[in-house]
């Protein structure tokens, strides 16, 4: 299911930075709550009614998070596909409130709308530009210990080779980190991407690869999208990119970072060989075999 509200009966701790960033006292305040994976989410995110209009408060966990947020936030100009933030103050964000619905339910609507949002931030950000690898770089290292997960997978580990090696090289761009449809809101005409606290520059298809790797039409993967929605989506980005490889680099790069993804979920499993195996390990190996198969082929 999608998010849904819980009311706050308290809403004290929230009155002083609502007072200080937009003038607000009568208010009422809903928590945004999610039962997604059979698992019960209350976040530190608010929906605010007020006679000065809806909006969005969001309080961070600590001050390092705040000051991080607030940092990424100041690199989006006003057009971009981005909730527009009205203030920081004390360890909360106000932000602008968009009537919407995630992604977790792909349409093809939806899917070509999530494109061009994509290509419109990555066109902010154009893959020839010169930025700091430090985060890049970390990405790396993490990338390069899983490799030892796959020591007995001969086929696999061939593959994950040759994203290692590939990343190496690969364009950076200002990436979400954890771009999954969650963290979009459709709003019948354009897709907003939520939650930026994770932002930074790494290599440009991280973000596709996270993207995809996690939806299907199998019911062992936690979002719905169908073969024709990947295409539709993954055309639509590459035709709307200013800058971009050549086309078999593209593709070949999101296959490698989908990979990755698989590769992410199943380290866990290859590392516990004890523990039972549920139809999401088997649905994550066979489309990580799937892809290995066409890499190395083409190696």
């Amino acid at each position: 299911m999608s998010f849904y509200l819980e009311q706050m009966e308290d809403i004290s701790p929230l009155t002083n930075v609502l007072q200080e960033l937009a003038g607000i006292e009568d208010f009422e305040a809903y928590r945004f709550c999610d039962d997604f994976a059979d698992e019960h989410k209350r976040y530190e995110v608010f929906k605010i009614l007020s006679p000065r209009g809806v909006f969005v408060l969001k309080r961070f966990e600590n001050q390092r998070r705040f000051a991080q947020e607030q940092e990424i936030y100041q690199r989006f100009s006003p057009e971009l596909p981005i909730p527009r933030v009205l203030g920081f103050s004390d360890g909360f964000m106000l932000m602008e409130y968009l009537e919407g619905k995630d992604l977790k339910e792909m349409s093809d609507e939806s899917a070509y709308a999530a494109a061009l949002s994509v290509a419109e931030l990555m066109n902010a950000f154009p893959l020839s530009g010169d930025y700091d690898r430090s985060a890049c770089e970390k990405a790396i290292e993490t990338r390069e210990k899983r490799l030892a997960c796959l020591a007995e997978k001969p086929v696999l580990h061939a593959a994950y080779t040759l994203f290692l090696e590939r990343l190496r090289n690969m364009p950076l761009c200002f990436a979400h980190n954890d771009f999954v449809p969650l963290n979009c809101l459709y709003t019948g005409e354009r897709v907003y991407i939520l939650d930026w606290e994770y932002g930074a520059f790494v290599p440009y298809a991280l973000d596709l690869g996270r993207f995809l790797a996690h939806a299907g039409e199998e019911a062992a993967f936690p979002y719905r999208m169908t073969e024709k929605q990947k295409e539709i989506f993954l055309t639509t980005i590459y035709a709307k990119l200013s800058e971009k490889p050549e086309k078999s680099v593209f593709e070949r790069d999101i296959m490698l970072a989908v990979l990755d993804e698989c590769v992410m979920v199943l380290k866990y499993y290859y590392e516990h060989p004890d523990d039972p195996k549920d139809e999401s390990f088997f649905a994550y190996e066979r489309r990580a075999l799937a892809l290995a198969g066409v890499l190395t082929r083409g190696e």
